[in-house]
């Protein structure tokens, strides 16, 4: 039991207070790595949503200039043509860079 006054961890070794602090700076790094990559296909939806832009594709078999509206009906729209367009792998777009940027 403490006493009254007495601070909490005065009596343990400095190592071990430093060993305890890293383990939970650790852990909340891990934790904010792992919610950030599963919650990051949400992310992609929300931004891809937001964003009015236009894609400028340029044709090297016909030497044209493709404007595309990128415009989406909703979200089951958006999630449809990421699917169809870029697979799996277009909902993890910038994954890594988000992951080193949050950890």
């Amino acid at each position: 039991q403490w006493k009254k006054g007495e601070r909490r961890g005065a009596g343990t070794p400095i190592g071990e207070r430093l060993r305890d602090s890293c383990g939970y700076l650790v852990m909340g790094a891990a934790s904010k790595f792992i919610a950030s990559t599963i919650t990051y296909p949400i992310q992609v939806i929300k931004a891809r949503l937001q964003q009015r832009s236009q894609v400028v594709e340029f044709s090297e078999a016909t030497g044209e200039i493709i404007v595309t509206k990128r415009e989406y009906a909703g979200v089951a729209d958006c999630v449809g043509r990421i699917w169809r367009n870029e697979g799996f792998v277009g909902f993890f777009k910038g994954c890594v860079t988000n992951a080193i940027r949050v950890a």
